[in-house]
């Protein structure tokens, strides 16, 4: 409720620089929108410092607000001094910091949607643009796919899955603590607490500005995929129809798709919603991983549906911005089976394309 009334306080008057292309954007709309993000990115990074120093200058300064106590664990023997209000201070700090890098980001999404044309001072408090505006700059994960049918983390273990989404959760927290043990190993007793404790500064304000940086690039990608998928399905409606076997070919490469990215990305939902709405494909729960034969079957296909296909592979590996190794590795595999007819290089150009509102 909060996020809403912030965004709904924040002007939109006399801001606008986008031109009539929705899909595309000008020299002038990619300086407003960069300008932007530096800014965003400065004050993130101060955020972080600030709030490690309003962590620990209270404790230096006021101990006595912070008393410790020894505790004991019997059953293996062990001691250690807590503090209760230092550490519900700290759970106070860090839901403070949360809220403000939070409002940062929902203002920064909602100015590159003004620079991009993708809301103006009358649709911005539309439900869905809002909704979506709110969200990304939450970095909530859309997960909706599964009801499509479609797992990202087909064929991969669920503790693998938990594993990997903890640690990138906990990742300043873990390599604060591990910076901290590489000074005190290498200064030993010379590495006095006040020195300990001030190398947290450069860690979270890094991650905070890392954190902030890749809010507003997926703001700028899903806006840009919203705007340019609006495009494309006018494409679609001037496809013909397909015959069941062909719906069935398109699913397995939309879960094609998902199973490269590893990611419940918004822009492969919206891509994955709009094929299967627009050509009517049935729901089907519970996607298996690809067909061994899933490469020579769309080799034998209609030339119209092949190229069709290789256009959704192509949006696909395009839409979130980003190509991994495992991609790297699959789209030289694409082209060697001759299911797309564009190199890693290719594809990395039209990422740097979208992501810079150039279109594909």
């Amino acid at each position: 409720m909060f996020n809403k009334l912030f965004y709904n306080l924040i002007p939109s008057k006399n801001k606008l620089v986008s031109d009539d292309s929705i899909y595309l954007l000008n020299e002038i709309e990619i300086l407003q929108i960069k300008k932007k993000e530096r800014k965003s990115i400065l004050f993130s990074a101060l955020i972080g410092v600030l709030m490690v120093l309003a962590l620990y200058l209270p404790q230096y300064y006021l101990p006595s607000l912070f008393p410790e106590r020894l505790y004991n664990i019997p059953i293996i023997n062990y001691s250690f001094n807590f503090s209760i209000s230092c550490f519900i201070y700290g759970l106070c700090l860090l839901y403070f910091e949360i809220l403000l890098l939070s409002l940062l980001n929902i203002y920064c999404a909602h100015e590159i949607a003004l620079a991009t044309g993708f809301i103006n001072t009358t649709n911005k408090n539309d439900a869905d643009k809002k909704s979506l505006l709110i969200n990304v700059a939450k970095e909530k994960k859309n997960k909706k796919i599964l009801d499509l049918g479609i797992d990202p983390y087909s064929g991969l273990s669920k503790i693998n899955v938990f594993l990997l989404n903890l640690i990138f959760t906990l990742k300043a927290t873990i390599s604060n603590s591990l910076f901290k043990l590489f000074v005190q190993r290498i200064l030993g007793r010379y590495a006095f607490r006040q020195l300990i404790d001030m190398l947290g500064i450069p860690i979270y304000a890094f991650w905070n500005a890392w954190g902030t940086r890749k809010v507003l690039r997926e703001a700028r990608l899903i806006i840009m995929c919203q705007n340019y998928l609006s495009h494309f399905n006018k494409e679609l409606l001037q496809f013909r129809e397909l015959n069941a076997d062909e719906k069935s070919m398109l699913y397995y490469t939309l879960q094609y798709i998902a199973e490269s990215k590893r990611d419940f990305h918004q822009n492969h939902f919206y891509l994955s919603t709009l094929i299967i709405d627009h050509f009517q494909i049935p729901i089907q729960k519970n996607v298996d991983t690809l067909k061994d034969t899933y490469f020579s079957d769309l080799n034998r296909v209609a030339p119209d549906f092949k190229a069709l296909n290789e256009k959704i592979i192509l949006f696909g590996f395009v839409l979130d911005g980003h190509l991994s190794m495992r991609e790297n590795k699959r789209i030289k595999l694409l082209l060697k089976k001759g299911i797309i007819q564009h190199d890693y290089d290719d594809i990395k150009l039209m990422c740097s394309n979208f992501l810079n509102g150039k279109g594909l």
